[in-house]
């Protein structure tokens, strides 16, 4: 009986190569747009009122157009994310996590580590920022890399599943061999395209250092997609890779033949599905 190979999960993500912008830009145009997607918030305006006080949250929440709201999320919060108080600023790190970010904590404690864990940011610095990613490299990066969106949306992006999936579905559109790291999804469908991806990163990769690309080269490519004029600024350009995770994640799926991870969308569903 064959031995059946053993497929090597993510490997590691310490070697910083950035991608080149040639090939950032071959993919960007196959992107497309993330107009009319919906960004959901928080029905409980309470929440978010406690930390930047009422009068700016009912404003907040009164914007209609989803995909300004979102971006006015990121200004509300910035200030309580770099307060002194570090209970406001807590507060601000569990909003934007557990609240928005629709992450549930995993176990006890689970809040107070990523408190400790974002502590080490201090004031967003880009030298404690760089430390901070090269120590903790994957470790919960759908949470902190949220924080670090919020805290300066000008700089940095959000990396979760969703991300993820619409940059290894463009990669493998031009058949660029390296990927990015694929953190958990709660999508079943979609942890299975990411197994398939492992194994054939496994496959090119075999007999060679297996290194996949994490939060350093993913702001690299967003600000290529700024400097090259593929998006006017970071935030939005993670905006519009977010916003096509689910019709990329549905692309693959189809190309490699397996079960379509959003097949709401196939229906013209764009309703937030995380």
């Amino acid at each position: 009986m064959k031995k059946k190979r053993q497929v090597r999960k993510n490997g590691s993500v310490h070697i910083y190569r950035p991608i080149d912008a040639d090939v950032v830009a071959k993919i960007w145009p196959l992107l497309g747009t993330y107009q009319h997607q919906d960004w959901e918030v928080p029905v409980d305006r309470q929440l978010l009122a406690s930390i930047v006080g009422k009068a700016e949250a009912d404003a907040f929440y009164d914007i209609e157009d989803s995909q300004l709201q979102n971006i006015q999320l990121r200004t509300l919060l910035r200030e309580p994310l770099h307060s002194k108080d570090v209970k406001r600023r807590n507060a601000a790190i569990k909003w934007v996590v557990y609240d928005w970010g629709n992450i549930p904590p995993k176990a006890d404690g689970d809040e107070d580590r990523l408190f400790k864990m974002c502590a080490e940011f201090k004031d967003y610095g880009d030298e404690d920022v760089k430390q901070f990613v090269v120590k903790h490299k994957i470790d919960r990066i759908a949470s902190w890399s949220k924080v670090l969106a919020f805290a300066d949306s000008d700089k940095y992006g959000i990396f979760d599943a969703r991300v993820a999936m619409s940059l290894n579905a463009l990669l493998d559109e031009v058949n660029f061999k390296r990927k990015f790291f694929m953190p958990p999804s709660i999508s079943k469908p979609l942890n299975e395209i990411f197994g398939t991806i492992r194994e054939q990163v496994n496959a090119d990769f075999e007999g060679k250092k297996l290194s996949y690309m994490g939060y350093r080269e993913y702001t690299s490519l967003l600000n290529s997609a700024v400097e090259q004029g593929f998006a006017p600024n970071v935030l939005q350009a993670e905006m519009q890779l977010f916003a096509q995770g689910r019709k990329l994640g549905n692309q693959y799926a189809r190309k490699h033949k397996m079960t379509l991870p959003y097949p709401e969308e196939e229906q013209g569903n764009l309703q937030f599905a995380s």
